[in-house]
């Protein structure tokens, strides 16, 4: 009797009707349809309430103190502002902990179905950082002085009208020193309007004015360097920047690690909760899909931070390719023969750097070992991940090569190939089929990791879909076109190495090739 390989229509329909179970209980975990109706926060005191959600970004004080003054409410910590106030608009958060002018800007510049609640839940002090290693001498008693000349002249009170209070974001004509007697370099993070922002490619805010005031002040000229908040403390306490100018809070935490000048002005505290008497604007879908894509690229013409970042992120993935195969392949051929120190020194090394998250390994490369180098973060960046995709390469060419019978080497070897021939000839072409592969998926995995080298002061990809949020509040078209970009790059670079992996393909060379300069035997 004929065997029947046909699948039974009950098995399959079976399996089919699994799968839609599955994605119906993904869909509602996904949309939150079995979470219970949100509750309507309308003051500070209700946070204390069992079940509260409340978001904070992770970096201030104000995250330890929510977890200690709402012990039974769940505290989130956020790294980017606008999507802590979309989860607020959507329901996904109850409340969002943040500056009330900063968030007051945020509603008047589109953030929907979202409203400030009465009463202050903290006051910060703003002041400067200062690096305990800065390269201009005596300079917190300089900043401390320049502070009080501009408090007494009253233009210290009139920046923070204009820019905070008034919200006029025109930058005033600042004179430059003529003869510089100092370098001064200002970290600041240019995301947070109105202190620190951008306006087309170009730094702007209350912040900003004050660097190129003190600079003109002291007689010196200035260096901005936009680094993320994560790492602005860090930039600072390593010597890698002079000072920070980016609304930075004079806590208790942060006094600890750095030194600030007198206070600027104080902030307060507050939360964002949802509107649920407020609905959204009267737009069709298609008029806030342009609105939005008209602010996202057009207005202050924001595609060009768009394309620098898509170039700053080619550039350390290209270099960290490159590098990085010649690295790890030129230490696999070291270690090749069995060199005990070698080998030993090698898998420390490696061990090292696959054991460490990149980020942590990025900033220990920039803020510790280079910190006293004037070095730019796009060349730390190139060095770390050339490490890291070296490590890879390493240990693919380890483990592809040892696929390949030790026989092919002996062999090889009696037909009159030299170690090196027989090696590059005979072995490594058989180890390339396994080594490719890996290899194509390396690639994908680098160019993605290299979106966190926003901590050390490069303006990538990342870095800009960022900046370009802060300033439009929305994160659709700003998240769109880097995901899209970074898979594109992905794309074209795998498809790039599967051509190298045809192009060498053992099965592809000729008998004359592989015999070439080798004097066989009579």
């Amino acid at each position: 009797m004929k065997p029947n390989f046909k699948r039974k229509p009950a098995k399959r329909a079976g399996t089919a009707a699994g799968i839609l179970v599955l994605l119906i209980l993904m869909l509602c975990m996904v949309t939150g349809c079995a979470r219970k109706e949100q509750k309507e926060i309308t003051s500070l005191e209700q946070l204390s309430e069992p079940g509260i959600r409340i978001g904070v970004p992770g970096n201030m004080i104000e995250y330890d103190m929510l977890r200690r003054d709402y012990p039974e409410a769940e505290v989130v910590p956020y790294q980017d502002n606008p999507l802590g106030y979309l989860d607020v608009a959507s329901g996904r958060l109850d409340v969002y902990i943040y500056e009330r002018r900063e968030m007051t800007l945020a509603i008047e510049h589109g953030t929907e179905r979202v409203r400030l609640l009465d009463g202050t839940y903290h006051v910060n002090d703003v002041a400067v950082g200062i690096s305990p290693m800065a390269g201009i001498p005596n300079l917190q008693e300089k900043l401390n002085a320049f502070i009080a000349e501009m408090r007494a002249d009253g233009i210290l009170d009139d920046m923070y009208d204009r820019w905070v209070i008034r919200g006029e974001y025109e930058m005033p004509v600042i004179p430059k020193a003529e003869n510089p007697a100092y370098h001064l370099r200002v970290a600041t993070a240019g995301t947070a309007m109105p202190f620190t922002y951008y306006v087309g490619t170009q730094l702007n805010g209350y912040d900003i004015e004050l660097a190129y005031r003190f600079a003109f002040w002291l007689g010196a000229d200035v260096e901005f360097k936009v680094i993320d908040f994560g790492g602005i403390v860090a930039a600072a306490a390593t010597g890698n920047v002079d000072c920070i100018m980016s609304d930075l809070f004079k806590t208790e935490e942060n006094s600890k690690t750095i030194p600030f000048s007198d206070t600027l002005f104080t902030l307060e505290i507050t939360g964002m909760v949802r509107d649920n008497s407020s609905p959204a604007a009267g737009k069709s879908f298609w008029e806030s899909i342009t609105d939005s894509f008209e602010k996202t690229f057009i207005r202050e013409d924001r595609w060009q931070l768009f394309l620098g970042g898509i170039g700053t992120t080619l550039l350390i993935t290209v270099l960290s390719i490159l590098f990085g195969t010649m690295l790890g392949f030129g230490v696999f051929l070291l270690c090749r023969k069995g060199n005990a120190v070698a080998n030993g020194l090698t898998h420390i090394l490696v061990r090292l750097v696959t054991g460490l998250p990149t980020v942590v390994l990025l900033m220990m490369l920039y803020y510790i070992i280079f910190g006293d180098v004037s070095i730019s973060g796009t060349i730390v960046s190139v060095i770390c991940f050339a490490l890291v995709f070296g490590s890879a390469v390493y240990a693919m060419v380890n483990a592809g090569v040892s696929t390949v019978d030790k026989g092919q080497m002996e062999a090889a070897c009696s037909l009159g190939f030299t170690d090196r021939k027989a090696f590059f000839d005979v072995v490594l072409p058989q180890a390339m089929p396994h080594i490719m592969p890996v290899y194509r998926e390396q690639i994908a995995a680098l160019i993605k990791a290299t979106s966190v080298v926003g901590y050390v002061t490069v303006q990538d990809l990342t870095k800009m879909g960022d900046i370009v949020r802060s300033r439009t509040f929305e994160a659709f078209f700003p998240l769109l076109v880097v995901a899209a970009v970074y898979f594109i790059l992905a794309e074209i670079l795998t498809r790039l190495a599967r051509r190298l992996e045809i192009h060498i393909d053992p099965k592809r060379r000729t008998k004359e090739k592989i015999m070439k300069g080798v004097k066989a035997g009579d």
